[in-house]
């Protein structure tokens, strides 16, 4: 019993996953489950998870981020620009995780220098960002750039590859996550700042590797988005920040951090988001509708979550 007590958020995530997936594979007489709308499903989740599993550190110290759609935006632009002048989609990936990444270091440096919220950081960012590819994108001819001899096919249709991806990330990153020191000092961070940097945790220092590991995946997700699409236009990236918050709270994370978070939260709530909207969809929802269930979801999760946590799940 004690046990069971123990694991049971976590049973509770897996459940919901489980019954996420019956109801909507009964609901589509299994039409959820074809080979085509899996292969739709991993496309829409391996960039996601990805992202996901990355600001779980983010949030596990109690940090927050809603620039994550402007930043893969930026990212994507950067990486179309070096791989059509380079034909390199090595250098490509590179460029856009080292975008990425400066992004977020400014973002954590400027947050840690003035003292500021999280959030007011990464709103400044997610301005600037996105301020810059709509002004790139709308001078050129068809406001937007596309991929030019460049082969993307594996991040856009090599369905293991993006299995192996998102199985890779989260195996290094829970290693991470739950067994070094960052990962331990982030959710001591997230429980009580003072008391964690009297036992000796950098508490800044933690913070920037927690951003920068957050770009890193960001910055990956960004290349998964651009290949998907083969462009990058001023929309690009548009409600990928919400669909992260979605997953987060969908997966049982707390917005407060602590020894609490779980970094499965991130991959749990990726894959039940993306089979809840995918099966939506195949049920003929209305896709107008669907954001808009989308949404409730949004605040019915964030409700539960702040009444179990005893309205202490805001960011700081």
């Amino acid at each position: 019993m004690k046990k069971i007590k123990e694991y049971q958020s976590e049973l509770v995530k897996w459940i919901g996953l489980v019954l996420v997936t019956l109801v909507f594979g009964f609901w589509s007489d299994w039409n959820l489950l074809s080979a085509y709308n899996l292969n739709s499903m991993i496309e829409t989740a391996t960039p996601l998870a990805i992202a996901c599993i990355g600001m779980a550190f983010v949030f596990a110290h109690g940090g927050m981020d809603i620039s994550s759609g402007a930043v893969v935006a930026l990212a994507a632009l950067g990486a179309v620009v070096i791989m059509n002048g380079t034909g390199s989609i090595v250098l490509g990936v590179i460029f856009a995780m080292a975008s990425s990444m400066v992004c977020y270091f400014v973002n954590v440096i400027v947050t840690n220098k003035f003292g500021l919220m999280s959030t007011i950081t990464s709103l400044a960012i997610m301005f600037s960002a996105r301020g810059l590819v709509t002004y790139i994108c709308q001078n050129t001819p068809n406001e937007s750039i596309s991929i030019a001899n460049v082969d993307v096919t594996m991040f856009k249709r090599n369905h293991i590859f993006m299995v192996l991806m998102i199985a890779v990330v989260m195996i290094a990153l829970g290693i991470i996550f739950n067994y070094t020191a960052l990962g331990k000092g982030a959710r001591a961070i997230g429980d009580n700042e003072k008391s964690a940097g009297q036992n000796g945790v950098a508490i800044d220092q933690t913070k920037i590797l927690c951003y920068l590991i957050a770009g890193i995946c960001v910055g990956i997700a960004a290349v998964f988005k651009l290949s998907s699409t083969g462009m990058v236009q001023s929309s690009t990236g548009n409600g990928f920040e919400m669909d992260i918050l979605v997953c987060l709270v969908l997966g049982g994370m707390s917005l407060s951090g602590g020894m609490g978070t779980k970094i499965s939260s991130a991959l749990v709530g990726s894959l039940t988001y993306v089979i809840l909207m995918k099966g939506l969809t195949i049920i003929g929802m209305n896709p107008n509708t669907v954001i808009l269930v989308k949404a409730i979801v949004f605040l019915i999760i964030i409700y539960i979550t702040t009444q179990r946590t005893n309205l202490k799940t805001l960011p700081r």
